[in-house]
């Protein structure tokens, strides 16, 4: 019974402009299970929406960057649950040429990613598995183009990773390539695979035989 006025507390403060006699207070692993199972969000009401139309992000107080061509990004604080804690995301719409290409979640530190591997529906779709050099952060780059990224605490040894971003793209929507410098999409394929090692699931065992807390949970829930 807490939610109603921990969600109003954040609406009348302006930590999030969803309106809580509205906005569906959602368990943040249902709403990632919906990017698993068709690599985007495809439901606008799970984040308090209609539609993904730019009248209507701007209308519910969608801030709007663009990358001085066709792509724009348009990105609000949203609240979720885990259980009874509150967990708050920044949703992101990218629309090119108005319509909708990618869409995504910056989590930050504050879901586990072993915590919601474990509750997803099995089998995960097919994926690979990307690494920064020393195993503190990486990736997963599913077939459909859904990228899961990650990283471990930021105190102290590495002990868990956390899913701090996601993104997906479009079913038959084309993101055309852009002249401009400034890279809206933080989690695109191109950004992950430019970051990250590619590692096969032999690899990923081997190193974490030698590797952090949070690297050999990742490979045995993998495993």
């Amino acid at each position: 019974m807490v939610w109603p006025g921990y969600y109003r507390l954040a609406y009348n403060t302006g930590l999030c402009h969803c309106d809580p006699l509205t906005m569906p207070i959602l368990d943040i692993h249902v709403l990632l299970q919906s990017w698993l199972d068709h690599g985007w969000l495809r439901d606008p009401q799970a984040v308090g929406l209609n539609t993904f139309e730019a009248q209507e992000l701007v209308a519910h107080g969608f801030d709007a960057i663009s990358d001085g061509g066709q792509l724009c990004l348009y990105e609000d604080e949203r609240m979720f649950r885990r259980g009874k804690r509150p967990v708050q995301a920044s949703f992101k719409a990218y629309l090119q040429r108005g319509q909708l290409g990618a869409n995504g979640l910056d989590l930050g530190y504050q879901v586990h990613l072993a915590g919601f591997l474990r509750a997803a529906r099995q089998p995960l779709p097919a994926f690979r598995v990307l690494l920064e050099q020393g195993g503190r952060s990486g990736a997963l780059l599913f077939d459909s183009g859904l990228v899961l990224q990650f990283a471990a605490n930021l105190r102290g040894k590495p002990r868990h990773y956390y899913l701090t971003l996601v993104e997906g793209h479009v079913a038959d929507a084309e993101l055309a390539d852009r002249d401009s410098d400034i890279d809206l999409r933080a989690a695109s394929v191109g950004h992950v695979q430019a970051l990250y090692d590619s590692r096969d699931p032999a690899d990923l065992q081997r190193l974490a035989r030698r590797g952090n807390a949070a690297l050999r949970e990742l490979a045995q829930l993998l495993s």
